[in-house]
């Protein structure tokens, strides 16, 4: 079954159950008999709610990425994403629907009974399907017609295992590799070398990928991956090779098997969207909310010291392309005329006495919501880097280019662990922080890292 299909199933399944939830809470509590009754409602009247509530079901759910659905996913992993989802479905409901004048235990254990039939229907519709499919792979039924790509000791060992875990549905129908490396002891079609791969996979003959080339042809990873992203096909690599790919893809762990799921879409199309609606939002109510700061921060900056109020740069966004990124001014004018363009430091003397004020608070960043609301950024990513000092770590920095596969962010996973400043000896650090956003990618990740930029701003560690 095609994913598109799998995500209809799944859709489908969740909105009958979500209303069916609904009316049973609804006769539970109006209908039964078993609560004081002091409003009734006529069913043909629940139909505009009922539709509300489940719409309102189905956006947290894609935001907790339960419809990027994967049918070699562990079920108990799906079960505990749905059981997040639920909770924190049921609280935003508790705390939207709270009524102190109203009796609070029938209430509130109204809400529960209804927070655990979302989690049963959830999960059950998530497990059961995982359960089917897996069964149906056993027995060669939609298994994914895979591609090997290399050949040798690492190959073989590979395709024996395959052999025996026949539930992981993938059929190896060929593969490619170096003509110099020792063919695969199984009997699997030779393809050609790896020139040709763009070719095989272009016209959607295989549904997946495995990863498991020899030492010495492990330097065609990145290049394979970089295909891999251009054409949406998903691969599994060896958890021993994955440290090959670290920052470049977004990985996960099969349960009890030696595979790794690297998956060159970081976002599905949906979280995607959501993503950007949601910085599109924040980024706009934070522009009206701030007004009266840039007021006030318009009329210090050049009573402070002379120059703009506002300072920008050609800073390097996602896939390398640059853009112009705003901030308030918190150095003293023409901080780099005698020196070029040089990292800051901590208690560097060029910042100004309000500069000093607006970096520990992170206030000389609001300007940046202009790029988020622009497109040019995200709320939550890695911090934009200028031109020169990307160069400059590209050559230095093994790996460093990774970082640029995801739109840069006004905070981040690195910016709310680590100091405000760029130390050198600090970025590559702060990479492997970046990898770890890159690599766990998610909405709820997202809104955690905004409430902890939040208690830094709080703290005043900015600087």
């Amino acid at each position: 079954m095609s994913h598109s299909r799998l995500w209809s199933l799944l859709l489908f399944l969740d909105i009958i159950l979500l209303q069916l939830a609904f009316f049973g809470v609804y006769w539970w509590r109006f209908q039964s008999g078993q609560f004081v009754n002091p409003v009734s409602f006529q069913p043909g009247e629940l139909l505009i709610p009922s539709l509300i509530v489940c719409g309102y079901w189905v956006l947290l759910l894609a935001w907790f990425g339960l419809y990027r659905f994967d049918p070699l996913q562990s079920r108990a992993v799906a079960a505990a994403r749905s059981f997040r989802a639920a909770a924190v479905g049921a609280l935003i409901l508790f705390i939207l629907t709270f009524n102190p004048q109203r009796p609070l235990p029938s209430s509130r254990i109204i809400l529960a009974a209804y927070g655990m039939a979302i989690f049963l229907i959830v999960s059950g519709n998530r497990v059961g399907l995982l359960t089917i499919l897996r069964e149906f792979r056993i027995r060669g039924i939609g298994a994914f017609r895979t591609l090997l790509v290399g050949r040798g000791s690492r190959a073989d060992t590979l395709l024996k295992y395959l052999e025996v875990h026949p539930g992981l549905g993938l059929h190896i129908a060929g593969f490619v590799g170096s003509p110099s490396s020792a063919a695969p002891s199984q009997p699997v079609r030779y393809l050609g070398n790896y020139s040709l791969l763009r070719k095989l996979l272009r016209h959607g003959a295989y549904q997946a990928v495995l990863l498991a080339p020899d030492d010495e042809d492990e330097r065609q990873l990145g290049r394979i991956v970089r295909l891999l992203q251009d054409l949406r096909v998903r691969a599994f690599i060896s958890a021993d090779q994955y440290r090959l790919l670290i920052g470049q893809v977004k990985p996960t762990r099969i349960p009890g098997h030696p595979l790794v799921d690297v998956r060159p879409e970081l976002l599905s199309l949906t979280e995607r969207a959501l993503k950007r609606l949601t910085d599109i939002v924040i980024s706009a109510s934070m522009l009206l909310i701030t007004l009266p700061l840039w007021i006030l921060l318009a009329i210090l900056i050049p009573l402070d010291s002379p120059g703009s109020i506002f300072y920008s740069q050609r800073r390097v966004g996602r896939n390398g392309r640059t853009f112009r990124l705003y901030k308030f001014r918190s150095m003293i004018r023409n901080a780099e005329k005698h020196t070029g363009p040089v990292l800051t430091q901590q208690n560097d003397p060029r910042i100004t006495p309000i500069g000093q004020v607006i970096r520990r608070t992170r206030l000389d960043e609001l300007p940046q919501l202009i790029n988020v609301l622009s497109g040019r950024m995200s709320m939550v990513g890695p911090r934009p880097e200028r031109v020169e000092f990307v160069k400059r770590f590209v050559r230095e920095i093994p790996l460093y280019e990774r970082r640029l596969n995801v739109k840069p962010g006004i905070t981040g996973w690195s910016q709310v662990h680590l100091r405000y400043d760029s130390r050198a000896d600090q970025i590559a650090v702060k990479l492997q922080h970046d990898f770890f956003y890159i690599e766990n990618m998610s909405l709820p990740l997202d809104l955690r890292i905004l409430f902890m930029t939040l208690f830094v701003v709080l703290r005043g560690e900015g600087l």
